[in-house]
C-alpha cells in the first residue's frame, strides 16, 4: 500500500510539472546587449548633426536664472566642442563626454569644460548666482532621442531641456552675436503692462525671467516665468496661462506703440506694453555695482581704511553691489560682496521719497560673512558713505531715464559725499 501511494505521488508530481506553462523571455537579448545598443544608437544620433546641437539649458531646480543657449558639437572619440551666450561669441572649449546607463541612458560631461561647467561651478566670473553659482548640471538623463530632437532632464536640478540640430549654414559666432543683441533688446525693458480683453496685469522682466503680479484680495502674488532668448524674442520654459490665453513666448514689435510692444510668439492674444519706473525704483530692478574711482574723495578715504585691512590679510573684493538678497531668512536690500571667505551681505533699511530720492541706513542685519568683514576688515568704513551710523538721504540722477547705465547718489545733507553705481559688473573695485 505504501509503495502504491509513493508511485502515485511521483506520477502526480510529474503531471504538475508537465502542466506548468512555458515562460517565454520578455526580451530577445540580454540586458547588457540592450544597454550597449541603446548607447550606440544615442551616440549615432549625437554625431548625426554636422553643425552640432542647440541646447536650451536651464540651471537650478527652480529655473530661477532662466534659460541659456548652449551649442554643442559631438565628435568621434567622445569629444565635444561647446559654446554659449555666457561666453564670448567666438569662444569655444573642448572636452570629453560619456554615455552610460544609470536608470536610463545618461549623457555626462566627465572632464572640465570652462563654458559648460560655468553653470555648475559654485561661483563664476560674471556675478551670477551671488556666490553660490547657478546650480546647473553636467549630467543629463536622456528621455527621448532622434535626429530631430533630444529631450533631457538634469540629474541634479531635475530641469527639463532640449537639444535641436543647428542649421548647417549657420555660423556659431553669428548665432551667438544675434542672441546677445536680442538679449540686450530685452534688457532695455523693465516693467511691462499686460493687457487682453479680460484683464490687465503688471509684469517685469528681470534677467531671463518674467515676473507676473496677480492680486488676490489685498495680497499681491508674484509668479516667476523663466524663459530663454531666441533669435526672434523669448521662449518660456513652460507655456504661461494668462486668463484664456496660453502664451509660449514673446516677440518685440518695435513699430507698435511709442516704445515698442511685446506680443505672444504663438496665436494667443494680449500685449505687453512697456512702462518705465522712476529712477529710485530702478535701484531694485537689478544689482548696481561700485568702483573705488566712482566715489568722491570723502568716500575714497573711507574705502582706503577697508583696503588696508584687506591687504593685511591678503584678501580683496572681487565685486560688490547694492541689490536684493533673498534667502530662507527673508528678503533684504543689501550691500553685497564677494571676497576670499565667499558671498557676504549687510542689510539696509530704505525709504523711497518721490521719484528721485532714497534714504538708506545700515539695519545691523547681515550674513555671518558680512558681519565678519564689517568688524575684522573695516567694512564699517566701506559702507559709511551709504549710511552706516546715520541715515542718509540721496538725490538720484542717471544717464538714461528708461535704461540707465549708471545712477549717481548725492548726499543731500553732506554734498561732499557722492558716488556712482554701475549697471555692468565692476571687477576688483579697489583697483578700478
Amino acid at each position: 500500500m505504501k509503495l502504491t501511494h509513493y508511485i502515485l505521488s511521483i506520477l502526480a508530481t510529474g503531471l504538475l510539472f508537465s502542466c506548468a506553462p512555458k515562460i517565454d523571455p520578455i526580451f530577445d537579448d540580454t540586458s547588457a546587449n540592450r544597454i550597449e545598443e541603446e548607447i550606440e544608437t544615442v551616440q549615432e544620433i549625437l554625431l548625426s548633426s554636422p553643425n552640432g546641437w542647440l541646447m536650451e539649458y536651464y540651471p537650478s531646480s527652480t529655473q530661477s536664472y532662466g534659460g541659456f543657449n548652449v551649442l554643442l558639437n559631438f565628435q568621434p572619440g567622445y569629444r565635444v566642442t561647446v559654446a554659449s551666450e555666457t561666453a564670448g561669441a567666438d569662444k569655444t572649449a573642448v572636452s570629453t563626454y560619456t554615455l552610460k546607463q544609470s536608470a536610463g541612458c545618461v549623457l555626462s560631461f566627465d572632464t572640465y569644460n570652462e563654458i559648460l561647467h560655468f553653470f555648475s561651478d559654485p561661483s563664476n566670473n560674471q556675478g551670477m548666482g551671488d556666490g553660490y553659482g547657478l546650480e546647473g548640471d553636467f549630467e543629463f538623463t536622456i528621455l527621448q532621442a532622434d535626429e530631430q530632437i533630444i529631450r533631457l532632464k538634469g540629474k541634479k536640478s531635475g530641469s527639463y531641456m532640449t537639444m535641436t540640430p543647428m542649421s548647417t549654414g549657420l555660423k556659431w559666432n553669428d548665432y551667438l552675436k544675434d542672441i546677445k543683441q536680442k538679449d540686450k533688446e530685452f534688457s532695455e525693458y523693465y516693467r511691462l503692462l499686460y493687457q487682453d480683453e479680460e484683464q490687465s496685469l503688471e509684469t517685469r522682466l528681470t534677467g531671463h525671467t518674467l515676473c507676473i503680479y496677480r492680486k488676490k484680495g489685498e495680497e499681491t502674488i508674484t509668479e516667476y516665468q523663466p524663459f530663454i532668448i531666441t533669435l526672434t524674442g523669448c521662449k518660456f520654459y513652460q507655456p504661461v496661462q494668462l486668463g484664456n490665453n496660453v502664451i509660449e513666448g514673446l516677440i518685440l514689435n518695435p513699430d507698435l506703440g511709442e516704445d515698442g510692444t511685446f506680443i505672444p510668439s504663438n496665436d494667443a492674444t494680449g500685449t505687453f506694453i512697456p512702462t518705465y519706473p522712476s529712477v529710485n525704483e530702478m535701484l531694485f530692478s537689478r544689482n548696481w555695482f561700485f568702483t573705488y574711482s566712482g566715489f568722491s574723495p570723502y568716500g575714497q578715504a573711507l574705502w582706503d581704511i577697508s583696503r588696508e585691512a584687506l591687504e593685511a590679510n591678503n584678501d580683496d573684493i572681487t565685486y560688490c553691489y547694492l541689490g536684493n538678497e533673498i534667502n530662507i531668512l527673508g528678503t533684504y536690500y543689501a550691500f553685497q560682496f564677494i571676497c576670499a571667505q565667499g558671498h557676504g551681505y549687510l542689510g539696509f533699511d530704505y525709504e523711497l521719497i518721490g521719484e528721485d530720492k532714497i534714504s538708506l541706513k545700515f539695519s545691523e542685519e547681515g550674513s555671518t560673512i558680512g558681519k565678519s568683514y564689517y568688524t575684522d576688515f573695516k567694512f564699517n568704513a566701506l559702507i559709511t558713505p551709504f549710511g552706516n551710523d546715520i541715515q542718509r538721504t540721496f538725490t538720484l540722477t542717471s544717464d538714461d531715464k528708461k535704461s540707465p547705465n549708471w545712477i549717481k547718489f548725492t548726499d543731500i545733507d553732506h554734498p561732499e559725499n557722492y558716488f556712482t553705481a554701475y549697471r555692468a559688473v565692476q571687477y576688483y573695485p579697489m583697483a578700478n
